[in-house]
């Protein structure tokens, strides 16, 4: 079964499927990612992972499985959830028309502990959010220089990455209230695609591009 107000069709490329917006019409082609740092099976259980963490029976079990990927390989798991970040944004996009750069920059940390009274706090917060906006806009154009920048903010400096994958899974945790108030379900989009595509034959450089 599909997601609520998505639909899925067919393309000739055979690494891409169509994402269309049931209420908009509006469509997407969403091209399983094929680099050296990151492949749909990577995406696949960091969407897993994530939406265990969303649920409050199963986010410290999540939280967990999280953390040991984590140590394994910090930038294959945040290059992943950059990935979904950027699906989501297109998403949203194909259900409000708002484009998907702009979506990825209005993302912010809204946790307990944010407040205008705060301002080096608001300085910490909006840091990390910008470092988690840049890997969505790397996942979203493929653009060299944002890839570059992420690299550098996922790993300077030293120990940064837990910090971000936290921050990483507040804002995320956000953007699926947001799809989900607008009638749209996030859930299995990625194990979606990976079920009804075969990997690319050459590696795509960027996942996203717009159909009609």
């Amino acid at each position: 079964m599909p997601p609520a107000g998505l639909a899925w069709q067919t393309l000739y490329d055979t690494g891409a499927l169509a994402l269309v917006d049931t209420a908009s019409r509006r469509a997407a082609a969403v091209t399983r990612p094929c680099t050296p740092e990151l492949d749909i099976t990577d995406i696949v259980e960091a969407e897993r992972l994530v939406q265990a963490w969303v649920d409050a029976a199963t986010q410290a079990e999540a939280e967990e499985a999280l953390a040991g990927r984590l140590a394994s390989d910090a930038g294959r798991l945040l290059r992943a959830l950059s990935w979904l970040l950027a699906m989501w944004a297109v998403t949203l996009h194909l259900r409000t028309g708002e484009q998907p750069t702009a979506i990825i920059g209005s993302l912010r940390f809204c946790g307990v502990w944010r407040s205008a009274e705060a301002p080096f706090a608001e300085k910490v917060w909006e840091s990390l959010s910008q470092r988690v906006r840049i890997g969505a806009l790397a996942a979203l154009t493929g653009d060299t220089d944002a890839t570059y920048a992420f690299t550098r903010a996922i790993s300077q400096p030293s120990g940064i990455a837990e910090v971000l994958l936290r921050h990483a899974l507040v804002v995320m945790n956000d953007l699926v209230r947001n799809m989900r108030d607008l009638g749209i379900d996030p859930t299995d989009l990625a194990r979606t695609l990976a079920a009804y595509t075969t990997e690319p034959p050459a590696i795509q450089p960027a996942s996203f591009r717009p159909l009609g």
